[in-house]
């Protein structure tokens, strides 16, 4: 998925033909704006941002379906009742150009920040040499844009290829199609907490044995206590410490990569 050079690609799912004419009008409208505006994409696997209807069992299994590959775009879900998951891209039924143009837009800038964020540098010609591709994977759930970069770099040190998602709810999704070696997840997530993801991570046959390590700023007995009960393997305050990063993934993790590279 490449998002084009003059703007983002929208693709679309189960939508009404008024609501397809509506998205068509905003593309025209915005097609002469300074850094681009949006164009659909005769593809929904093209797209960047895929608008989906919620309400109808046919698009959000094409959705599952399409959200299994490897880059698949941001959703926006578009419902006629009260989303069940408001920390989700949602837009209700009936909405206007201004509405929805302005949700495109709060999702596009976010995509670029993003972008920028994982645009992380190797910093080792002979870390470089040494490393092929990643073996080991790891799930990163924080909605800390800050967290992700620091996690993400760390991890891309050590060889291990980092997925990331900003709610509990699309970590838990995520789990369902793939399989990761360790789990970073924070406590404080829009929607569900840490504790409760945890908890249905540890009800899950697959990634029940799956070491999880919680993240959080608080760093009371209670707060550890209560992590330990919800089924963590490890807890770490943020700021995360290098150090204690570094110890608790020697001991879940293989790495190949020798400590002196990162020091």
């Amino acid at each position: 998925m490449e998002s084009s050079s003059k703007g983002r690609m929208i693709g679309a799912l189960g939508l009404t033909t008024d609501e397809l004419r509506l998205l068509g009008s905003i593309a025209c409208l915005t097609g002469s704006r300074p850094g681009g505006g949006y164009h659909i994409a005769t593809d929904v696997r093209d797209a960047d941002i895929c608008i989906v209807n919620a309400d109808d069992y046919s698009a959000m299994s094409k959705w599952r379906y399409l959200s299994v590959g490897a880059n698949p775009p941001v959703m926006v879900l578009y419902t006629a009742t009260k989303p069940a998951d408001p920390s989700q891209n949602y837009i209700l039924r009936p909405f206007g150009p201004s509405r929805l143009l302005a949700l495109l837009d709060k999702i596009s800038t976010k995509i670029r920040e993003s972008a920028e964020v994982w645009k992380i540098p190797v910093e080792s010609k002979q870390l470089q040499a040494c490393a092929g591709a990643p073996q080991t994977r790891a799930l990163v759930i924080d909605d800390s844009l800050t967290v992700l970069k620091q996690l993400g770099i760390e991890l891309q040190k050590l060889n291990i290829q980092a997925d990331c998602a900003e709610t509990g709810e699309a970590g838990l999704n995520m789990l369902l199609y793939s399989q990761y070696d360790i789990i970073f997840l924070d406590i404080v997530l829009p929607g569900t907490d840490g504790y409760q993801i945890c908890k249905s991570i540890r009800k899950n046959p697959k990634t029940r044995l799956t070491p999880v390590v919680l993240l959080s700023s608080k760093s009371s007995a209670f707060d550890r206590v209560r992590g330990k009960l919800a089924g963590c393997n490890e807890y770490l305050t943020k700021p995360v410490d290098y150090k204690d990063f570094r110890s608790v993934v020697d001991k879940y993790v293989k790495t190949d990569v020798p400590v002196d590279f990162l020091l």
